[in-house]
Formats: C-alpha cells, sequence, structure tokens
C-alpha cells in the first residue's frame, strides 16, 4: 500500500536518514584516524585513486530523468539488486530509470517486486539476457559471474539507441550518498572520452601479486567497472563493437582467458586507445577485495560515495576496516523498503501502475469506522519477493502435486519437520519484515535439511499493517506452485510420511483434471502433545485416536469445521466416498493448480478457509474423502489475530461485514445458487479456531 499518513512516513525516513549519515560522518571520521595510526602511506602523485578533482560539477535538474543500467541474473543476484536499489533509493532526489539486464529467474523475481514496490519516479525495463548470449559466449572467462559478467560489453548495442548517457553498476555495490553527483561527473567528460571508471584499487594489473600471474593489458592499475558511466552514444559512433571484438581476439591468441570479465576486456580497450577513459574520484568505486589498497582512498578522502564488495567472499573479505564497510551494507540489507514509497515532491512523474486507483480507494474509506484496519489492510499491496532462495523447478509430470501453506517468522520451527513428512514439492509464503527476511535466511543455510531442498519455493511478502493478510499470503503461495495440482495446506500441520506418493495415485485413478472436477479432502487430526510418535499409517492412526492421543481436528472447540468429513465412515472407507458441503466447512484439500483463488478480504482470524470452500462449492467441486490420506495438527500458542478475535466484539462484528459483503458478490457471480450459502453466513463464528 502506498503510504496514508505520508508525513508520518515521511518523518520515520527523514530521522532514519539523519541518523544513518551521521552515523557514516562518525564512521568514516574512525577509518580516517584508524588509517593515520596505520601509517597508510597515502596516494601518490597523479594516483588516479585521489579523491580531489577540483570544485563539483553542477548537479543535474531535480527532475532530470537518470538512467542506470544492471546485469542480474538468478536468485541470489536478485536479492543483491535488491539492497543496492534501497541505497539508491534511500539518498536518490531524482527520478530514476532501471535498465536491468536479466535471465529468467531473475525477471520473474524482479518483475513482480517493483510491480509490488510501487515506488513513485522509478521506471524498470527488463532485457533479455539470454539473446545476448551468443554476442559473448565466445570469450573464455574464469570469473565467478560467468557469462553474465561480460555482459556489459554489448550494453551499448542491447541499450535503447536512443538513450545517451547511462550508469552501469555492478549488483555488488552499495551507495553512500546520492547519484545524482556520479551522473553529475559526465560534465567532466572531454569531447572524445565515453567511459568514466575508477582506478583498480589493488596490484591485480601491475602483474605482481604471484609468481607467473600474467594479466591483461591495462593502463598502470588498471581500472574497475564495478561502476562505469557510459557515453553509448559516443561509444556507438566510435565502433565500439568492433573495437573490443577486435581487442579481446587479439589478446586470447596469448591469454587462455580472462580473469575478471568484462574488467579485463575494457582494460585492454583503454590500453590501446587511453583517449576513450574519464578518471572519476576513487571514492565512487571503493573496492573491498582480499588485496585492496582502497585506503589510500578513504584515508584522504571527506567522505564515500560507493562501496564495492569485489570480492567473491563479500561481506567476509579480508580488511582491517570491514566491520565498518560490512555495518553500513547491513543498515540497508534490513532496512524496511516500505518507507521508499517517498514521492519526489514538485517533480511530477507518471505514478506506478495501479497506484492511482489504490489512492482513490483509499481516500474513499472512514477512518472513523470501526472496521477501518479491516479495509486498509485488504487494500494494501505488500511487496512480494518470490524464489527467496534458489529453487530448482520440478520436472514436468501428468499427476504431480505442490504443499501451498504460509507461514511468519514464529512458525519457523515447522519447516525441518515439514520436509522430512513431504518429499514432493512446496511453495511457501513467508510474512516478514526486511530484517526478518535476513534472519530467515540465516535459518535456512545453518540447516543441512533446509538447504539441502531445492525444490522448496520460498516467497517473501513483507510485512505491513496491523492485521495478517492470510488469503493473500495463501494466493502467493498458490500463484507460484508449479505442478498440475496443489494441497492447500496451513504450516502447522504434518501430513502423513506416504501422502505424497498416495495423492499422486489417487488423482490419476481418479481421473482428476479435465475427467472429473472435483477436491480431494485429506481428513485432519490433531495432538495436544508437543511430543508424541507420529503414525506411519492409517491403522496406527486409529489406534492413538482409541487411546486418546489423537483427535479429530477441533472436536472439542469447533466440531463444525470439518464434521462432514464423516470421520465415522473413514474409519472403515476403503474408497473415495463423496461429502456434501455444510455451513463452515473448511477441509483441506487437493485442488488443480488453476483452483479458485481465496479471497483477500479475509484478513486477520476467521472465514478465510471457509469462503474458499463456499466458493469450490459454488463452482461444482465435488468434495471426495480419501480413505488412506490423513494430516495432523501440532499444538502452539495462539495467534495475536485469534487473541483479538476472542476479546474484540468489534473484531467479531467486523468479521461478519465481511461475511455479509462476501455473500453479496457471490450472489452477484453465482446468482440463485449463492441462496443455499446465506443460512450459513448468519452462523456465529468459534472464538476456539486458529
Amino acid at each position: 500500500m502506498l503510504p496514508r499518513g505520508r508525513p508520518r512516513a515521511l518523518g520515520a525516513a527523514a530521522l532514519l536518514l539523519l541518523l544513518l549519515l551521521l552515523g557514516f560522518l562518525l564512521f568514516d571520521g574512525r577509518l580516517r584516524r584508524a588509517a593515520a595510526l596505520d601509517g597508510d602511506p597515502g596516494a601518490g602523485p597523479g594516483d588516479h585513486n585521489r579523491s580531489d578533482c577540483g570544485p563539483p560539477p553542477p548537479r543535474p535538474s531535480k527532475c532530470e530523468l537518470l538512467h542506470v543500467a544492471i546485469v542480474c541474473a538468478g536468485h541470489n543476484s536478485s536479492r543483491d539488486v535488491i539492497t543496492l536499489v534501497k541505497s539508491m533509493l534511500f539518498y536518490r532526489k531524482n527520478p530514476l530509470h532501471l535498465h536491468l539486464v536479466t535471465d529468467a529467474v531473475a525477471r520473474n523475481i524482479l518483475e513482480m517486486l517493483f510491480h509490488t514496490w510501487m515506488v513513485p519516479a522509478v521506471r524498470v525495463s527488463f532485457y533479455n539476457a539470454d539473446e545476448l548470449k551468443s554476442q559473448v559466449s565466445w570469450i573464455p572467462n574464469k570469473h565467478y559471474s560467468g557469462l553474465y559478467g561480460l555482459m556489459k560489453l554489448v550494453l551499448p548495442s542491447a541499450l535503447p539507441t536512443e538513450l545517451a548517457h547511462v550508469i552501469v553498476l555492478d549488483t555488488d555495490v552499495t551507495f553512500a550518498s546520492d547519484i545524482s553527483e556520479l551522473w553529475a561527473l559526465f560534465a567532466h567528460f572531454s569531447d572524445t572520452q565515453a567511459i568514466g571508471l575508477v582506478e583498480n584499487q589493488s596490484d591485480w594489473y601491475l602483474g605482481n601479486l604471484w609468481k607467473n600471474h600474467r594479466p591483461w593489458p591495462a593502463l598502470g592499475r588498471g581500472f574497475n567497472t564495478g561502476v562505469i558511466l557510459l557515453r553509448l552514444d559516443r561509444l556507438r559512433q566510435a565502433g565500439w563493437e568492433q573495437m573490443w571484438r577486435l581487442t579481446a581476439r587479439r589478446e586470447l591468441l596469448t591469454l587462455p582467458a580472462t580473469s575478471l570479465a568484462d574488467q579485463d576486456i575494457f582494460n585492454a580497450v583503454i590500453k590501446e586507445h587511453p583517449g576513450l577513459v574519464q578518471p572519476l574520484p576513487c571514492v565512487w568505486n571503493v573496492q573491498l577485495s582480499d588485496h585492496t589498497l582502497a585506503e589510500r582512498c578513504y584515508s584522504a578522502a571527506s567522505d564515500l560515495k560507493v562501496i564495492h564488495w569485489n570480492s567473491p567472499k563479500k561481506l567476509q573479505v579480508k580488511n582491517k576496516h570491514v566491520e565498518f564497510f560490512r555495518n553500513f551494507y547491513l543498515t540497508f540489507l534490513e532496512y524496511d523498503g516500505n518507507l521508499l514509497r517517498r514521492e519526489l515532491f514538485g517533480c511530477p512523474s507518471q505514478p506506478p501502475p495501479g497506484a492511482e486507483q489504490l489512492q482513490q480507494a483509499l481516500a474513499q474509506l472512514n477512518e472513523e469506522d470501526p472496521c477501518f484496519e479491516f479495509r486498509q489492510q485488504q487494500l494494501t499491496v505488500h511487496r512480494v519477493h518470490v524464489t527467496f532462495l534458489p529453487h530448482e523447478p520440478p520436472p514436468p509430470r501428468p499427476h504431480d502435486v505442490t504443499l501451498v501453506a504460509q507461514l511468519s517468522m514464529d512458525r519457523l520451527q515447522m519447516l525441518e519437520a515439514l520436509c522430512r513428512h513431504w518429499p514432493g514439492p512446496m511453495s511457501l509464503a513467508l510474512y516478514l519484515t526486511d530484517a526478518e527476511a535476513q534472519q530467515f535466511l540465516r535459518f535456512i543455510e545453518a540447516s543441512p535439511v533446509l538447504a539441502a531442498r531445492q525444490d522448496v519455493a520460498y516467497h517473501v511478502v513483507y510485512r505491513e499493517g496491523p492485521l495478517y493478510p492470510v488469503n493473500q499470503l495463501r494466493n502467493v503461495a498458490l500463484a507460484q506452485a508449479l505442478t498440475p495440482y496443489v494441497f492447500l495446506s496451513d504450516i502447522d500441520f504434518l501430513p502423513a510420511y506416504s501422502l505424497y506418493d498416495y495423492l499422486r495415485a489417487s488423482i490419476e485413478q481418479l481421473g482428476l483434471g479435465s475427467q472429473r472436477k472435483a477436491a480431494l479432502v485429506v481428513p485432519a487430526f490433531e495432538t495436544l502433545h508437543y511430543r508424541f510418535s507420529f503414525p506411519h499409517s492409517k491403522v496406527e492412526l486409529l489406534a492413538l485416536l482409541d487411546v486418546g492421543a489423537l483427535y479429530t481436528f477441533r472436536y472439542h472447540e469447533w466440531p463444525r469445521g470439518h464434521a462432514p468429513t464423516d470421520y465415522a465412515r473413514w474409519r472403515e472407507a476403503q474408497a473415495p466416498y463423496r461429502v456434501q458441503w455444510a455451513a463452515d466447512y473448511e477441509p483441506y484439500v487437493v485442488v488443480p493448480r488453476d483452483c479458485p483463488r481465496y479471497d483477500p478480504r479475509f484478513v486477520g482470524f476467521g472465514w478465510n478457509k471457509v469462503a474458499h470452500i463456499v466458493e469450490l462449492d459454488a463452482q461444482e467441486y465435488e468434495l471426495l474423502v480419501l480413505p488412506e490420506a490423513f494430516t495432523i495438527h501440532l499444538p502452539h500458542a495462539p495467534s495475536l489475530d485469534i487473541s483479538r478475535f476472542r476479546s474484540s466484539p468489534t473484531y467479531r462484528d467486523c468479521l461478519q461485514a465481511l461475511k455479509d459483503e462476501f455473500h453479496q458478490d457471490l450472489s452477484r457471480h453465482h446468482g440463485a445458487a449463492a441462496l443455499k450459502y446465506l443460512p450459513a453466513l448468519q452462523q456465529p463464528q468459534s472464538p476456539a479456531r486458529d
């Protein structure tokens, strides 16, 4: 949701900006004092790393559109891009146009992210990296970035011909200042210069780092390509494509491969055509590699502009000041991206898609309405980062099933057990803050069980608002499922060990899909014990049921929710049997992936799953109970939303209002057929269900 009450949101952002700037000034001073104590030699005469380049050029006008190009491929690189963009947005005062060269994975992630982020005055264009591979795939490359590390070479031909200036960035850089200051350095270019670069802050290109080290040719220490200013128009006029290709082919006659990807070729071209390059002040690319000489820059500089983690070790790089830089980076990694949805006042720009309609809907809300927070939460557009971790899609199989569920930080402990019970693909939506997303990442990395599962897709929905958007989360997870069928579950249930195989066999035997429109019911049970021996078969489950170690789900508190499953019949059943919909029925079901979505108006606690079963019944899905299937609920502390439901009459009144509106919409879609559900909507909702 674009923030209502914008002055309050701006105040928080301004306060954080002030604190961050004060902290960074202190951090920079400590660095320089540390460098002085360590006896830093400083930069020599004529060293390109010096930052005293005369008076700064004039800033671009506040409404000038700045263009930024980034090459991004894969899941991990997509996360890096988000941190980079956060740092740019934090300081920027100009509209931005991001030109993202991506593979299919990164495009799927970043399209969804920017669409749901809805940042004003930010445009995003995507370019298909697969279409550019043939232009660089002939170049042998040892760099960890692989083929994508060479693609900056083809940007002059890949980007629109009308685009004359662009800033090109690696994904592992972090801004510590307004990007318009960097854009302003284009004014320093002479009539022939077309490439702006910071000198390489190591001795790599001097060839003296180890015995038999043979780098590509470069001017002196060469230049680092993590931050580049490109005059695309001049490069095109100079025949850039032919220039770099001829240089690369010539050098590859005597060198086996590039070691630093595009950087080697840029430097070889500049060695041959030094008039192309405009050296930039070192502060615009402070490089933190293992062999860095960056201290020569920051010990003399009054402030730093861009931090570059140009080592495969990234934040684990060996540097005596790395802790200072790491803390600065972590500030943006965990920064609340919702605060960056601020407008650029006095600078008209095209609003993000859907923003105007959203603002109109928000403006119509009455803040005095007792149900205002429900209404507001329904209109909230959450930032969504799909496939937050590396994910391997399952191979296509006609009867395959994905387990779909949602969770928040307090349910992470369920994941390992769930992975042991369900060997098939999963699609899970997690409701987290930016900081919690990083804790989740560390949680996965620390678990051998979870780290080994590449068929579990985790989708982060960033937290915003007071109520848990349970059905919005379910819809995110459901939309990202890649198999023909889905098992719609909850995170606090463990399925039978054999359920995955059993469901696939049942789908095939029952002829689901085009032959039969059905929802397969998986009977639900519960234990009140935090530790118990999980049954391996229906026979074992019935034995536990008979001795009181298990119960049918919510039998004591809310039997209406699962009574239509007919557990007495299930005990003896040998074949699937059909049951009829009844009021408040909310079974866990297996349905085709293209089933109706959950109604997002139901937020917080109550009727969220019931409404979905009503919709399935209205669309004439059969309800078939599977005789050998079961899933078991594990005990846990009640959620905040159920506690509010139990204690607040207003909360329950608002839920009833949502149910009434749901039925009105159901009547519009299904006509007289929706009348059968009207009595159910008047039934009181149990305060015990969670």
